[in-house]
């Protein structure tokens, strides 16, 4: 669906059930990165880490994205 507008992404949720995806404190959630995902607040104050990594066949996915160079 490539990069969504706000209110495209509020269609979505209008038309599309939600999953709560819990995991507990240290645990681990493996997702595709390109699916419409958000999290919820955090209830604690210690902070959040994420491990983003990405595997592409190449650099340039379509026209107008490409994958950054570390």
């Amino acid at each position: 669906m490539g990069v969504l507008t706000d209110d495209a992404i509020e269609q979505l949720a209008s038309q599309i059930a939600a999953v709560d995806c819990v995991v507990p404190a240290g645990g681990v959630i493996a997702m595709r990165p390109l699916i419409v995902h958000a999290s919820s607040k955090s209830l604690i104050e210690a902070p959040r880490r994420v491990l983003h990594i990405e595997y592409a066949a190449r650099m340039v996915m379509a026209d107008s994205l490409e994958l950054a160079k570390a």
